[in-house]
């Protein structure tokens, strides 16, 4: 933790951008399109907290933790030690097998466990992973585990295989308020369409990092904002970054057009 009791996200001009860090305890959504690099940046804000000796938590709803494993190889970063929790629903729609929901004795598995291959579907049930059933399975976790910085990827995934359209506000204001009152620091990854209304996620978390990705004649161009953070001073200018193999790199000299210059 830094002087100001910020906490580092791991990419230095991001912590430049939000004046310190993020404020512990909170939750904070990362929005962004596809391909955006939301995931990388949410993993390098887990991977800043090991490094501090903090528990960290992947939650993986949207795609299989052996995908996850093989998407990080590339940044090299040691990672062995944070915890991945599956979450994806079982997906049987053309067979009359039984549905459970995901149990609350669910363990993450250490990263450097994680099996190259997808986990398989039982023969004879699917599990289905409601918000309520997950928001008891991490207050199991979150007590048992102590937890200080976990990743929700993504709420977006949690929003359309979990949720009914109907209850969508609701359940989503819910699963926010557990996670303040969690007290732990999670970021929350949001898919945002190129053109759309703002999901509910950004109304209720206490802040919202907006990664953008132009596609111009030079190929595709990657910008990061602070579309708001509360509590907080922070910078409004938008900056250009970059996805290496070292991760999200953020370049200094402020850029106030998404178009242009």
């Amino acid at each position: 933790m830094n002087g100001a009791g910020k906490i580092r996200t791991g990419i230095a001009g991001l912590d430049k951008m939000l004046h310190g860090g993020l404020v512990p305890g909170r939750p904070y959504i990362v929005s962004g399109p596809p391909g955006s690099g939301k995931t990388i940046l949410s993993v390098q804000f887990l991977r800043e907290g090991l490094e501090g000796g903090e528990r960290c938590l992947f939650v993986a709803l949207e795609e299989p933790p052996n995908e996850l494993k093989a998407n990080m190889r590339p940044f090299r970063w040691n990672l062995d030690d944070l915890e991945v929790l599956d979450a994806n629903s079982d997906i049987r729609r053309f067979e009359p097998t039984p549905i459970l929901e995901i149990s609350t004795e669910t363990e993450p598995e250490r990263f450097r466990d994680l099996e190259d291959r997808i986990r398989k579907t039982p023969d004879f049930e699917s599990r289905e992973v409601t918000v309520h059933s997950l928001q008891q399975l991490l207050k199991n976790q979150f007590i048992k585990r102590q937890y200080q910085r976990v990743v929700i990827d993504s709420m977006t995934a949690l929003r359309y295989f979990c949720m009914r359209e109907f209850e969508e506000t609701l359940t989503t204001q819910s699963f926010m308020r557990f996670l303040a009152e969690s007290k732990v620091t999670s970021l929350l990854t949001v898919e945002l369409p190129e053109e759309g209304e703002v999901p509910p996620e950004a109304f209720l978390a206490r802040g919202e990092i907006r990664l953008h990705k132009l596609r111009d004649e030079s190929g595709i161009r990657r910008f990061v904002s602070v579309e708001k953070y509360k509590g907080s001073s922070h910078d409004d200018f938008v900056y250009p970054f970059d996805i290496t193999n070292a991760g999200v790199g953020v370049q200094t000299g402020p850029v106030r057009s998404l178009s242009g210059g």
